[in-house]
């Protein structure tokens, strides 16, 4: 939901503040006070792209700023996550600075991002839909994945199967292009894979081995020192004041204290002992070190040999050890590949086939389901458009084999629609009618406005175009969205102004020869005087202003 809003040397906007709540607010006012202006500072906040004409005259730049409540923005948290964004709070700041040069700067908590991920977060968040805007509602590509959700998981199953199916077909396909089109090239490819291979393969390549031979090289090069240390080591623990053997005396001491004062000095002997065969171990150990420990220069070129050998594979390659492993692993089945061309292409091609057979059968059980929830969801579209005044109007979900499998399945869904009787069925996109668009938009969005996940949603004008009754049915359509959704609209009519929980009036007037526009929220009588005013026009008499108190509180009732 947007909580509030901050606008600053925006177009004709100097300086605005607007606070925002839940339920449906309507924005009203005289044309050119900055209503549209409004909505559009909004759109810089979900992603729009910036013009410098947006900036005011004579300023440097622009600054738009919203703050968010995103305790229930499930998937807009998540993207944020994605993008390392702090989501510590339950309400996120969304800023955007538009400067004369026509640059921008995005930001959300005070992180600096770019205009693509300021879209993937704000698109979970809040949707502007404008009567002339092209929607996302309108485009066929959308609808299978409208269908889909508005599904709910009733055949995620068989659209995850297919999906997984659909990807490892793909993969194959694009293997086989790649063999075939190899040609001669691949001839070239192999020999020097096979070069590499051999290099690789005599190398006898094997997982930690330059770490080994850094610590026997070392062993080598310092065999004299390290030998004199061990000699010193063992002569400590051998000579005639060797330790081992005092720890030896005083355990024998202390045996003979506990024989007189019992258990007094027995854990005292227990650890002594512990010592003494700890010490014994070690001159062991020294001791089998010494006669291991020897200078042989003909070992050592050996391992310095061996270490330039790998050292030279890692610069010729770009790759470590391990990786070159691999890569010895991965060439061996290129190689494999190439030189059974015959029989990789040929079992390319039932693999194939016999992905395409899979992928059939499952996206015939996907459209079977898919024809199930159509028949529910066109159901549902009419009875919201019927609703809306267009009695005549009717919809159906076209489903229309593709060639080929598709990524969305067997066949191309589209909602066309006859908006009036004996008018063939179109493309929601064919529709002229500025008024049957707006109603038509505003019975999709009810519908698919909980499966599109997003908290807000700014209405522009979309009840241009309508008057009356149909007028009403928009108002009650608007409220019932906004039950669930926070709902923003700049309209011009009556009935959706008096069902608004909120109103604001937008104003304009002129200040040292500079144009100002201010926000007022409307209550008791200054809101009777607007609706009053959006009835009749110009010119407001008590006859239109109780038909406006009537009006209010009337759908307020419902």
């Amino acid at each position: 939901m947007l909580q509030s809003l901050s606008i600053k040397q925006f177009a004709i906007i100097e300086e605005l503040e607007i606070q925002f709540t839940d339920g449906l607010t309507v924005l009203s006012g005289e044309t050119g006070a900055g209503k549209s202006i409004i909505i559009d500072s909004i759109g810089q906040l979900i992603g729009i792209r910036a013009s410098s004409d947006f900036v005011r005259h004579g300023a440097k730049k622009a600054i738009i700023e919203g703050v968010f409540d995103i305790d229930n923005a499930n998937e807009a948290i998540e993207v944020l996550k994605t993008l390392g964004i702090d989501v510590n709070e339950d309400f996120l700041i969304v800023k955007r600075e538009i400067f004369s040069s026509g640059k921008s700067i995005c930001r959300i908590n005070n992180q600096t991002i770019t205009l693509q991920d300021l879209r993937r977060v704000m698109q979970e968040l809040l949707d502007i839909h404008g009567q002339h805007e092209t929607q996302s509602l309108l485009k066929q590509k959308y609808h299978v994945e409208l269908l889909d959700k508005y599904a709910d998981g009733i055949y995620e199953q068989h659209l995850d199967q297919y999906k997984r199916l659909f990807n490892a077909h793909q993969e194959k396909i694009s293997e086989l292009k790649e063999l075939e089109s190899a040609d001669q090239a691949l001839l070239q490819r192999l020999d020097l894979l096979r070069f590499q291979y051999d290099e690789l393969k005599e190398s006898k390549l094997k997982e930690g081995e330059i770490e080994q031979l850094e610590i026997d090289i070392k062993r080598i090069q310092n065999s004299e020192n390290l030998s004199l240390s061990l000699n010193a080591a063992y002569v400590t623990l051998t000579d005639e004041h060797a330790i081992p053997d005092r720890l030896y005396e005083l355990s024998s001491q202390l045996q003979t204290i506990n024989h007189i004062v019992p258990e007094k000095f027995q854990q005292l002997k227990e650890e002594v002992d512990q010592f003494y065969y700890l010490l014994e171990d070690a001159k062991h150990q020294i001791y089998e070190e010494i006669n291991q420990t020897e200078f042989d220069e003909n070992y050592l070129n050996e391992l310095e040999s061996r270490m330039n050998l790998l050292n030279n594979l890692k610069r010729k390659y770009g790759k470590d050890i391990s990786e070159l492993i691999h890569y010895q692993a991965k060439i061996s089945e290129e190689i494999n590949k190439i030189e059974n061309f015959e029989e990789s292409t040929s079992n390319l091609r039932d693999e194939i086939k016999e992905l395409n057979t899979q992928l059939k059968l499952e996206g015939e059980k996907l459209s079977k389901e898919r024809r199930k929830v159509a028949r529910t969801l066109r159901d549902h579209i009419v009875n919201e458009i019927q609703y809306l005044q267009m009695k005549d109007a009717n919809l159906e979900i076209s489903f229309k084999p593709y060639e080929s499998p598709q990524k969305d399945g067997l066949e191309r869904i589209e909602f066309l629609i006859s908006p009036n009787k004996g008018e063939p069925l179109k493309s929601l996109n064919k529709i002229a009618s500025g008024g049957e668009l707006s109603r038509i938009m505003l019975a999709l969005k009810s519908i698919f406005v909980r499966s599109r996940g997003q908290t807000a949603i700014l209405f522009d004008e979309v009840d241009s175009g309508v008057s009356g009754q149909a007028a009403q049915k928009m108002a009650e359509k608007m409220k019932e969205i906004a039950k669930v959704i926070q709902v923003i609209c700049i309209s011009h009519l009556p009935q959706v102004a008096s069902m608004s929980n909120h109103h604001l009036y937008i104003s304009k007037q002129e200040l040292n020869d500079r144009t100002i526009t201010s926000v007022q929220t409307l209550h008791d009588d200054a809101r009777v005087e607007e609706v009053a005013r959006m009835i009749s026009g110009a010119k407001v008499t008590e006859l239109t202003k109780q038909n406006a108190k009537e009006m209010i509180e009337q759908n307020q009732k419902l």
